[in-house]
């Protein structure tokens, strides 16, 4: 019986050794793969320990500078680190390898806006939304043209980029501020719904939702808004955001008090 108990503890004891090498050999293989670094680089992004991501996105690309997604990611991180001139060479780069990737030029045209140089940020946005009606470039195209105060073409992006993603608050939320500058206050209520359906919390939808109804005179709908804006931020610590949105909730405010005196 000793005999046989010693058997089996040291075959139980070679089959740990062995798993053990297996599990270091696999790990060592890992670190030689660059799909595992990018892997790793995206979780970190995820968690936006960005200093971290760019450690796993230089081993990514010392293994194989010509990892497109790498790349793009890369830029990103720039951004992040608001570096827009890095980021626009990382993107530069990714397109180099890949130049059908759509995300990559809104990348690189968001990037370029970043920079000042609107004319090359349009450049890109159209390439990618030629390519395959990238609804991140439709927004970006649609925000640069209500920029421009072009509202016709602003709203002709922002319904195509909402018919390729009805889910997105920040374009059911510029569409409201396209038909507020066309003067049509019960189209952009209804767009500022629409983004307050999907984000509740959002306080300058709620805010711009509330001013189209002052706009609209119904001043007991926009105070109600006011109110419920100028609740929650009291309940949020004050920055310098915060305060130019209870700013101009009050500013609001103190006009309807005028309006329904008169």
């Amino acid at each position: 019986m000793k005999n046989k108990a010693l058997a089996v503890v040291l075959i139980i004891g070679l089959a740990l050794a062995s798993c053990a090498t297996s599990q270091q050999r696999l790990a060592k293989e890992r670190e030689k793969d660059p799909q595992y670094q990018y892997e790793k680089a995206v979780v970190c992004m995820q968690a936006r320990l960005v200093d971290e991501a760019f450690k796993y996105l230089n081993q990514t690309l010392i293994l194989d500078p010509r990892h497109a997604l790498a790349l793009n990611l890369l830029g990103l991180a720039h951004m992040m680190k608001e570096n827009a001139a890095e980021a626009v060479k990382a993107f530069e780069r990714c397109l180099a390898i890949n130049s059908g990737f759509s995300e990559g030029h809104n990348n690189l045209g968001t990037a370029y806006q970043e920079l000042g140089s609107l004319n090359k940020a349009e450049e890109e946005y159209q390439k990618a939304f030629a390519l395959d009606q990238n609804y991140n470039a439709g927004y970006n195209l649609a925000k640069l043209y209500f920029l421009k105060k072009d509202m016709d073409t602003a709203l002709d992006y922002v319904k195509k980029s909402l018919q390729k993603y009805s889910r997105s608050v920040i374009a059911w939320n510029l569409q409201g501020l396209i038909f507020d500058e066309q003067g049509k206050p019960d189209d952009a209520i209804s767009s500022y719904e629409q983004a307050q359906k999907l984000a509740p919390d959002e306080l300058n939808v709620s805010y711009n939702l509330g001013v189209a109804y002052f706009k609209k005179e119904n001043y007991a709908k926009s105070q109600e808004i006011m109110d419920r804006i100028l609740a929650s931020l009291a309940q949020t610590p004050p920055n310098a955001q915060t305060q130019d949105l209870r700013t101009k909730a009050n500013e609001v405010l103190k006009r309807i008090k005028e309006a329904t005196k008169k």
